[in-house]
């Protein structure tokens, strides 16, 4: 499978990552961003995708950094430089749930235009960087599709019995929502998980572009 366009600033390896970021970022964005081992499923029947925050809507590759950035406060951060460049906003907040720590990843896989790639949360993170804004109240994030805390059953209710293998237990992948874009290439949508025993502890959803 061959990525370019949105997906292409995203590529790093994990070392790389660490170290253009403040090292206090979790695990758990690594692994989501620079992609889980092994295939993603593909989603005959694609999910409806419908992001919100505080019963704001964001779109992916329409809404901007800078929309976030007024709505939840936050510096916009960039990491690495030229077509390796990306942007950031990384918020602290409670989850509803538990009350334990839950963080919130928007990034732009194009530090220019700087509008909405993907998401990526992760629950009860070892640490939380300074370059994450603490929030008091829960983020209230919400996208249409299973998310922190929701049961690992919910992935097959929502997207059908997985079969590709990440190689990894407890991570799973799923593209689906195809469009093209031209010149052969075509614009999807993936959702990636890193589960516990029962619930899911970290998800993201994106845009990538690839080669019909």
């Amino acid at each position: 499978m061959h990525r370019s366009g949105l997906a292409a600033a995203l590529l790093f390896t994990g070392a790389a990552l660490a170290a253009t970021i403040d090292p206090g970022q979790p695990p758990g964005l690594m692994l989501l961003v620079n992609g889980l081992p092994g295939a993603a499923n593909e989603v005959a029947k694609a999910p409806a995708l419908d992001i919100k925050v505080r019963d704001t809507a964001l779109t992916l590759e329409t809404t901007t950094l800078a929309d976030v950035a007024n709505l939840l406060g936050g510096e916009i951060n960039q990491t690495g430089e030229s077509e390796n460049a990306w942007a950031w906003l990384c918020y602290a907040s409670p989850d509803a749930n538990s009350g334990g720590a839950t963080l919130t990843w928007f990034f732009a896989a194009d530090a220019g235009a700087k509008t909405l790639s993907g998401i990526a949360v992760e629950f009860a993170p070892d640490e939380v960087t300074d370059a994450c804004t603490r929030l008091d109240a829960p983020l209230d994030l919400t996208t249409g599709l299973p998310g922190l805390g929701a049961p690992v059953a919910d992935l097959d209710s929502v997207y059908g019995k997985a079969t590709a293998d990440s190689g990894v237990p407890g991570t799973v992948s799923y593209m689906f929502g195809s469009r093209p874009v031209g010149n052969g290439l075509v614009s999807r949508t993936e959702a990636k998980y890193i589960t516990g025993d029962t619930h899911i502890l970290a998800a993201s959803v994106m845009s990538v572009v690839e080669q019909d």
